[in-house]
């Protein structure tokens, strides 16, 4: 059945039909996270999923941030209540929120890229190429190794790519995300995984408003 929806979709590539079957499932969402996301404090939603964008300066993918905003909901709702300090809250948010930026980065954990990625990544460097790059280099203070910046880079380009679509020059949620691709690659690549893991954030810290 599998090769039939291969050959009938994705003209017999099978490469491309398991690159879109994973990405179905990195988006899907557990029923299970919905229904407690639902169910727990509702009324901090909005101020939950603000937490994290401060934190992280960007706002993950649902299916990344679902199943934790019940418990960051339920710090908020600590804090509010006067059960939490204001460093105690902030602490315990911010390694919260590491949990799902660990998660988030899950895609980006290889030691190396394939060949064929440094040569797409090669062949693909015009229009973009170089518009990417400066940004990232404009904003990170240096000019990173591709080994990591590679995945960072190339999804940068495929924003620059997208009709009507305009960076202003200063930090965006966009930018926040590449960073954080590179920065916790980085550290990843030289120190460890469990060192990028408690890395920091880079966005600003979570008191509440």
């Amino acid at each position: 059945m599998n090769q039939k929806l291969i050959d009938e979709l994705y003209n017999g590539d099978a490469a491309r039909y398991a690159e879109s079957l994973d990405e179905c499932n990195r988006e899907a969402i557990e029923w299970k996270a919905l229904e407690r996301a639902a169910t727990v404090l509702p009324h901090l939603d909005a101020q939950a999923q603000n937490t994290i964008e401060k934190c992280l300066g960007y706002l993950p993918s649902q299916h990344i941030t679902l199943p934790h905003e019940p418990f960051i909901r339920a710090l908020i709702n600590s804090y509010q209540q006067g059960q939490l300090s204001a460093e105690d809250y902030s602490l315990q948010i911010e390694e919260h929120i590491k949990l799902i930026r660990n998660a988030d980065m899950e895609h980006n954990l290889m030691k190396d890229y394939t060949p064929s990625a440094y040569k797409n990544y090669s062949n693909t460097f015009i229009p973009y190429g170089q518009q990417a790059k400066d940004r990232i280099t404009s904003f990170l203070g240096y000019e990173p190794q591709l080994v990591h910046s590679l995945a960072a880079e190339m999804w940068l380009r495929k924003m620059f790519a997208m009709d009507n679509f305009r960076l202003p020059e200063q930090i965006t949620a966009i930018d926040y995300k590449v960073l954080t691709l590179i920065r916790y690659r980085e550290i990843m690549l030289e120190f460890g995984k469990e060192i990028a893991d408690a890395s920091p954030l880079l966005g600003i810290r979570p008191y509440s408003d």
